[in-house]
């Protein structure tokens, strides 16, 4: 299952580079980029494009990895909550004994 993973991985990832790369020949125009405070030199629209998608992306992994490390977090202290709290049962438990 993990080789079958790792394959599609790769042909999803060789995928998106040819794609990009045929994305990038059919789009050379050359335009700059006005960023309010300041404009970046012309590249052709395709670089533009892609550099925006992969920004995106790095951004949307970037939030992702924060939401998961948040959730982990709290299931690492709710894990130790209820342990403690199984142990001061089973501990009144034996009290009662």
């Amino acid at each position: 299952m993990r080789l079958l993973r790792r394959c599609l991985t790769v042909l999803f990832a060789l995928s998106a580079l040819i794609a990009g790369g045929l994305f990038a020949l059919q789009n050379t125009q050359a335009v700059p980029l006005d960023l309010l405070l300041f404009q970046l030199p012309e590249q052709s629209i395709a670089i533009w494009l892609l550099l925006a998608l992969g920004l995106g992306v790095l951004l949307g992994l970037g939030a992702g990895s924060l939401i998961a490390l948040r959730r982990a977090a709290t299931i690492r202290r709710l894990r130790k909550r209820y342990d403690r709290l199984l142990l001061e049962t089973q501990k009144g438990h034996a009290d009662d004994r």
